[in-house]
């Protein structure tokens, strides 16, 4: 047979299965109707689904407060540990927060005299509570005030809103003020305080005043945060030993709680000097935390009238010299030792330092005195001391005298106490004012935003396996993604249930239907029409039959959506714990879902029909035209 031909037979049997469910047009239109009321409420309940479920996770995703973690507890957090924290896949943005009571200021538009305390709030790039809600990030003079802090200090962007620090020093109040450009509002969602958003620097220099330190960078008088030493141990040197009840006095509330006498060989291991043969020689120490120069001074105090020499102690400290060229010169190893010319003469000290004895100011203590056999060219170097979480730089002055033997440097007892304290504290040398100032050990929290709804949890497990109690929206993200499931769950329960009803009943309909047209089958046969041509008649009208059923039920959808999206929304509502916003449709299917729905009907229909289409190829022409 010839395309043509084959072409023009297809067309016929297509003809003929329309005009079959014409003729049937009751049989028809009562299987169309009840594939309607199968996929109808299908449709609505997916609908539901989608549009309840959809709009709730989106208004959590978008709502940054959904996915804030708050910490209830105070706790120091380090730089490194926030570091840590930005590099998690499941964390958005996290920022550093101070102790809440440095947190607040006065602050007033400029030229008005309505005057309101807000909370300071730092912010930085990427802060999705910032950008999310209708402003952009601030610069270093600039602030972003919440909706409800704009209205109480009646500003406006661009406004200038001058803010106070104030602080209680001798019974007396000061501040100091720092005036900000308003670059952006938040939108009332953001947050129902009043609060202002400003770079971190402002907040920790805020704090710093509220200490009572100076903050040069805006003008606020006050402190500077020195550097102090701390000891591992008290070198004593004595004319003759102490008694039993000398040494254990020396550990009794003095901060030491170890001693050890020591000869010249063990005092040259542990300290790399030595004293005179004939000198008694003890080590103070302790096993825990290094003592400070009130211990020193209490030892002092129990050993006057004893002819006592007292050396601070440090154990060696590992440091690199570097040249001005920042490349470096030598790797030493530092020992502290000070001492005066009466004490070294009357010890016997060796080798003797050149700069006397210790306590005096930080840029007479900035010297080393190098071993002799180290060769070095040049001026304006540097000590180098690392830690695992940074290093410490510092100029220092190359003394001409030098160690006549050994392999280790010595620096005075006092910069080599301030080195043992930058192994527990933060600590840089200020060029202006040639001093070690402390700085921030830590932060007392944080605030922290997850990337998805879905990463909270996570999050908040994290947290408690580290023993640290946080806050977040758990409970309403639970009722959403729970409302998710149960209603997947419901959906192709009722989805399996009524599809597999549809495809009994839509075969047994086109079964009984092929058995009946028996005689018309195989006539058709006998006059041309093959097996795998008439196979397809039933397929055909299957489709037909799945296709009309779909478009009733998607009538129907449009209909009875209509009515819940205007009539149910209260109910919604209250069923999600936050309201659906004005023109959400929370019952609605998507073109291309519902296009799919179309596909996985007209497919299911057909698959349904091929049963009685395997029927109509078994006829035998033949068999079905005798005359019974």
């Amino acid at each position: 047979m010839s395309a043509i031909a084959q072409k023009k037979t297809g067309s016929v049997v297509f003809k003929l299965s329309l005009k079959d469910l014409k003729h049937e047009w009751i049989l028809t239109s009562c299987l169309v109707m009840a594939i309607a009321a199968v996929l109808a409420p299908l449709l609505l309940l997916f609908g539901l689904k989608y549009g309840i479920i959809t709009w709730g996770r989106e208004y959590l995703t978008q709502d940054p407060l959904y996915r804030e973690i708050r910490p209830m507890t105070s706790k120091s957090f380090n730089k490194e540990w926030f570091e840590q924290m930005e590099q998690r896949d499941d964390v958005a943005f996290v920022m550093p927060m101070t102790r809440q009571i440095a947190a607040t200021v006065k602050a007033h538009v400029k030229g008005k005299n309505t005057k309101k305390e807000l909370n300071i709030i730092p912010t930085r790039a990427k802060d999705p509570l910032v950008l999310e809600n209708g402003a952009a990030i601030p610069n270093k003079k600039e602030c972003v005030l919440t909706r409800i802090a704009a209205e109480d200090l009646q500003a406006q962007m661009g406004d200038t809103i001058v803010a106070h620090a104030g602080r209680i020093i001798g019974g007396k109040y000061e501040y100091g003020a720092l005036e900000l450009k308003v670059s952006g509002i938040l939108s009332v969602r953001a947050s129902e305080l009043k609060s202002m958003y400003v770079r971190l620097p402002i907040l920790e220099a805020v704090e710093r005043y509220k200490d009572g330190q100076a903050v040069p960078e805006f003008g606020w008088t006050g402190t500077t945060p020195k550097a102090y030493p701390l000891y591992d141990g008290l070198i004593i040197s004595l004319p003759k030993k102490l008694g039993k009840v000398g040494e254990f006095s020396l550990c009794n509330r003095t901060g030491f709680t170890k001693i050890e006498s020591l000869n010249n060989e063990q005092l040259l291991a542990k300290a790399g000097f030595q004293v005179a043969p004939e000198m008694a020689v003890y080590r103070l120490y302790t096993l825990r935390k290094p003592a400070g120069e009130e211990s020193v001074t209490s030892v002092k105090n129990k050993l006057r009238g004893k002819n006592a020499h007292l050396f601070p102690w440090v154990a060696p400290i590992k440091a690199q010299l570097i040249n001005s060229s920042g490349q470096e010169v030598a790797a030493l190893s530092l020992a502290s030792l000070s001492a005066g010319s009466a004490q070294a003469l009357a010890t016997g000290l060796s080798p003797i330092p050149p700069w006397g004895e210790s306590r005096r100011p930080v840029s007479e203590m900035l010297k080393i005195m190098l071993p002799a056999d180290l060769a070095i060219k040049g001026d304006n170097f540097s000590l180098k001391v690392s830690r695992e979480n940074g290093t410490l730089s510092f100029p220092v002055a190359i003394m001409s005298e030098r160690i006549p033997t050994g392999s280790i440097a010595f620096i005075p007892a006092e910069l080599a106490g301030i080195l043992k304290l930058y192994k527990a504290r933060n600590i840089k040398f200020d060029d202006s004012l040639k001093e070690f100032v402390l700085f921030r050990r830590g932060y007392a929290g944080f605030r922290m935003y997850a990337k998805n709804i879905s990463d909270v949890d996570g999050l908040r497990r994290f947290f408690a396996e580290k023993s640290l109690p946080v806050h977040t929206e758990i409970k309403e993200i639970k009722k959403v993604i729970e409302l998710d499931r149960g209603m997947t769950l419901i959906f192709w329960l009722l989805a399996f249930v009524g599809i597999t009803g549809s495809i009994a009943s839509l075969i047994a309909s086109l079964y009984a239907s092929v058995e009946r047209k028996k005689r018309e089958m195989s006539v058709l046969r006998l006059i041309g029409l093959s097996g795998p041509k008439l196979f397809r008649f039933p397929i055909y009208q299957g489709i037909f039959i799945g296709s009309g059923g779909f478009i009733l039920s998607t009538v129907l959808f449009g209909i009875f959506s209509a009515l819940i999206n205007s009539q149910f929304r209260p109910y919604v509502d209250k069923l999600l714990g936050f309201p659906m916003e004005a023109g959400v449709s929370f019952c609605r299917i998507p073109f291309f879902h519902m296009l799919a729905a179309l596909s996985g009907t007209v497919i299911i229909a057909a698959v349904a029909a091929m049963v009685a289409a395997m029927r109509v190829t078994q006829y035998d022409p033949a068999e079905a035209l005798r005359d019974e």
